[in-house]
């Protein structure tokens, strides 16, 4: 699926026998961190690491001899984007090689193309206001967030799903194509959503100032 949406600079892996010195070299070349190992009939062995290379003793050695044991982490030929992401966080790595089924190395992406993927949705290029939200686990309602949002008129452009210091407890972010969001606010409040954070909503900047305001005059003459 990433494939056919995101344009990608080929990143050729390197042989098991070249050296450390080479393969940093490349690295700093690529301005990367991580490079996949290709054997000569093109399979995918493993990835190399900028950290490991540089702790080698020697760099005239093989780079394949810095390769961590175990450590294979790719994703198949149209894997979607939520899949590279997982390995990509899972691993802590920049760069996540693509393997087809008879374990050929195809390509790689690069964790910028990963963002620049989130970057061209419209859950991020539309405006809109941002609302943090939470509720305890077991009430978590997508049919309840949805009505919420909808019945007031707007529409749902993403959510995303966090556990709070107490695991019992969601912490949701809800990005909305408008920006005045009191309606949608006292309808998620009605079904046990507490509001955590508003942002991007001028209607409440303008009435938290204006309150704001009111105390400041308050207290200076009282």
């Amino acid at each position: 699926m990433l494939q056919e949406t995101l344009h990608t600079e080929p990143i050729k892996g390197i042989l098991p026998e070249t050296t450390v010195a080479e393969a940093l070299e490349f690295m700093d070349d690529l301005k990367i961190s991580h490079l996949p190992l290709v054997t000569k009939d093109g399979l995918y062995a493993g990835l190399l690491s900028e950290d490991a290379l540089y702790e080698s003793e020697d760099d005239t050695q093989p780079a394949k001899s810095t390769l961590r044991q175990g450590f294979f982490p790719h994703v198949r030929e149209g894997a979607h984007f939520f899949e590279v992401m997982e390995v990509c966080t899972q691993h802590r790595i920049t760069l996540v090689p693509v393997v087809n089924t008879a374990g050929r190395y195809i390509n790689s992406f690069l964790l910028s193309d990963i963002l620049e993927f989130f970057r061209a949705t419209p859950t991020l290029l539309q405006t809109g206001a941002i609302l943090v939200v939470s509720i305890a686990a077991e009430q978590y309602s997508l049919v309840e967030i949805a009505h919420a949002v909808e019945h007031n008129d707007a529409k749902l452009l993403g959510l995303w799903m966090t556990h709070k210091a107490v695991e019992t407890s969601l912490q949701l972010t809800l990005k909305l194509n408008l920006e005045h969001t009191a309606p949608i606010i006292k309808s998620l409040q009605r079904y046990g959503y507490e509001i955590e954070g508003i942002f991007g909503d001028e209607s409440y900047d303008a009435d938290y100032r204006e309150r704001y305001d009111h105390l400041m005059n308050y207290l200076k003459y009282s």
